[in-house]
């Protein structure tokens, strides 16, 4: 895990006396940055080090809320977040432009409302204070670069949103969204058909290597992760996995159902803390839902059920923990994530 050497880790000394301390819930509605963004700043790049309760909640100061607020100004004017520390190690004790540093007094625990520059649609910060039209523009530009059916401009577009908007304002809903479009489209348009297959097998394979990169990075225990789906019904459950892993879950892509046996061996050798089951409504061959309802029933480890067949097999009688993610799946893989890897945050 990496640190922000300038920044001393917090101990129960540090706490200041007083109000000023505030849960992670109150940060992410006073900034509007996503919880999940807030933990890998975090957990992956050192950018922030709250205080932790005895039971280990976070609490963050304003001085945290002063440097949540400048990270997001540098990740709105293009800094990418792997240079966001460098770049905050060489500035001036100040934290924020818009006077948002550490000081005493009442000012820096009173909520604070954005400039302009930062009132926009930030890095990393879905359905976080964002109002949802703002996200329209970011489907239509990689709509845009499909219906030309050039992959290179598609490519370089995706990479342009994601410097400016962050991974997960891009996947929170609008990459999504350009899918569930192209997809309406192909019933009815034999060229949208094509647009459709150019996008899906691209967004395949992008999701793909990013989910690769992404494993590199994590650690701890592994969690078998069952995608039965192929083509294009795969992209939800890929998008799952990644947001996951780029959460630090160690998971392990599984496209075949395993019998009860092979899946109870495998969860044995990798002491595995659950397993995760995505599943596309309405997609699967008869054999391959009938292999998950044998595995699902089965005794092992507890087993979180995603995408939109997880109420069709949740009500199956057998020894196994069964829970629902959320539909979405970067909400899912919070969940997953916070229940696997940071229960205290619960």
């Amino acid at each position: 895990m990496l640190y922000n050497p300038l920044m001393p880790a917090p101990t129960d000394n540090d706490l200041p006396s007083g109000d000023g301390l505030y849960p992670i819930r109150h940060v992410c509605a006073e900034t509007g940055i996503n919880p999940v963004t807030l933990r890998a700043w975090e957990r992956r790049y050192g950018l922030i080090r709250p205080l932790r309760t005895p039971k280990g909640h976070r609490l963050y100061s304003g001085e945290d809320i002063a440097r949540i607020r400048r990270i997001l100004e540098l990740l709105d004017e293009g800094v990418a977040v792997s240079q966001v520390g460098r770049v905050l190690q060489h500035e001036t004790p100040a934290v924020g432009s818009n006077g948002a540093a550490g000081g005493n007094g009442a000012d820096r625990h009173a909520p604070r409302v954005p400039d302009d520059t930062a009132s926009g649609l930030h890095a990393d910060r879905p359905g976080g204070g964002v109002a949802p039209h703002v996200l329209d523009p970011i489907a239509d530009t990689l709509l845009d670069a499909t219906r030309a059916l050039d992959t290179v401009q598609l490519e370089r577009s995706y990479a342009r949103l994601l410097m400016r908007h962050g991974w997960e304002g891009v996947h929170q809903r609008p990459f999504l969204e350009a899918y569930e479009t192209l997809r309406e489209a192909a019933r009815h348009d034999p060229l949208d058909e094509a647009r459709f297959a150019v996008f899906t097998a691209w967004a395949v394979t992008s999701l793909s290597d990013q989910l690769r990169s992404a494993l590199l990075l994590c650690e701890g225990p592994t969690c078998p992760c069952v995608v039965p789906a192929s083509g294009h019904r795969r992209l939800s459950g890929l998008l799952l996995l990644l947001a996951s892993a780029r959460q630090g879950l160690r998971v392990l892509p599984l496209q075949d159902v395993l019998s009860p046996g092979a899946m109870q061996a495998l969860t044995e050798q990798l002491d595995a803390p659950a397993i995760v089951v995505h599943t596309p409504s309405r997609s699967l061959q008869s054999g391959a839902f009938e292999g998950l309802q044998r595995l699902l029933r089965a005794e092992g480890v507890p087993a979180f059920l995603a995408g939109d067949g997880a109420r069709g097999l949740a009500d199956l009688n057998g020894s196994r923990s069964l829970e629902i993610l959320p539909p979405s799946p970067l909400e899912a893989a919070d969940r997953l994530s916070r229940q696997l890897l940071d229960p205290a945050e619960l």
